[in-house]
């Protein structure tokens, strides 16, 4: 079987957009990434379920999404670069074809619209204040905006430790449900959310723990009940990407520094998590990686070493075994399977 992924970050050396790879299921080989899109510095992306690709971008001085076809030769279907500056993280929402942009440097979310013409429409912003207390932290710093398992938009907020829920049943008035504050100085980056069970999982990036959550979906309220580490070093390391295997029972955490992956497995209905194992990416600077469709490989882009590593997954016992490294990749910073 042929898995497509896909594969973005910056291009301020060799590379040139968001490029497109193919996994062989039976070989058990990927094949070498090739440039699907040129763009300038996709850092993150997302895919439709129709196979529209949205990406973040730079156009000279200015920054923000733009949406193209890739069903075949890929078409550009519209553009926005309304801001100083591209965001850190898009998602899509499918069910109401919203598009939510986490802008680190500017300290707001917005929220977009693809309409039925593949248009992008602005609906609303949020905007947020407050720091946390180390020098990373001097502003609030959006770094990812989806959904809960209730369709409510949650925001991981580097800068002001806080982790806002908002009601978006009206996408152009936003409103605020609940605030959590995680630990001081921890900066919660990205999350995932258990697929049975009402628990987020929050990687940290500047405290390089997760956070084990709570979530009621009655008063949309997290409250945390545990954490882990995901490295021994916590001070000269910085974790970044999180996923969670399709039945729960394996929760996945790269640290950069460490050039690592943490492997825990979830228990008590997903409210502990045990640490099994950490192993190599053998590359330096594990930004993101990604979990297949069927959930038995494993594919992370190292972005300081411009390469991937392909890894098969044990899906009984969450481990992973190196099964294909230094797949040539210039300065990729996400992974995205379609």
């Amino acid at each position: 079987m042929q898995e497509n992924v896909l594969f973005s970050g910056y291009t301020k050396n060799d590379g040139k957009g968001v490029y497109k790879s193919s996994l062989d299921t039976e070989t058990n080989t990927l094949t070498t990434p090739e440039l699907l899109v040129e763009l300038n510095n996709p850092t993150y992306i997302d895919v439709t379920n129709d196979l529209k690709l949205i990406a973040l971008a730079k156009d000279g001085d200015k920054g923000g999404i733009v949406v193209y076809d890739i069903n075949n030769e890929p078409t550009l279907l519209d553009s926005d670069f309304s801001e100083s500056t591209s965001p850190s993280h898009v998602k899509f929402d499918e069910s109401r074809r919203l598009i939510f942009s986490a802008y680190f440097h500017l300290s707001k979310v917005k929220i977009d619209r693809l309409n039925e013409e593949n248009k992008i429409e602005h609906l609303s912003e949020i905007n947020f204040t407050g720091s946390g207390p180390r020098p990373e932290q001097d502003q609030s710093k959006p770094h990812y905006s989806a959904l809960t398992p209730d369709g409510k938009l949650i925001i991981c907020d580097y800068g002001n430790d806080h982790i806002s829920i908002y009601d978006i049943d009206d996408p152009y008035n936003p409103k605020l449900l609940t605030d959590c504050l995680a630990p001081s100085g921890y900066a919660p980056r990205h999350l995932v959310f258990h697929p049975e069970e009402s628990i987020a999982y929050v990687a940290c990036e500047l405290s390089s723990k997760v956070l084990v959550m709570k979530y009621d979906e009655e008063d949309s309220r997290l409250t945390l009940i545990d954490e882990v580490s995901a490295t021994k070093d916590e001070q000269k390391n910085t974790t970044a990407a999180i996923r969670i295997s399709k039945d729960g029972k394996y929760v996945y955490v790269s640290t950069r520094g460490a050039d690592t992956i943490a492997i825990f497995e979830t228990s008590d209905y997903g409210k502990r998590l045990r640490k099994i194992t950490t192993l190599k990416t053998l590359g330096q600077g594990p930004r993101d990686f990604d979990l297949d469709p069927t959930n038995d490989y494993l594919v992370v882009a190292n972005q300081d070493s411009n390469n991937a590593t392909l890894f098969k997954r044990n899906p009984n016992k969450g481990v992973l075994t190196e099964i294909q490294k230094d797949i040539a990749l210039p300065e990729s910073v996400c992974v995205h399977f379609i």
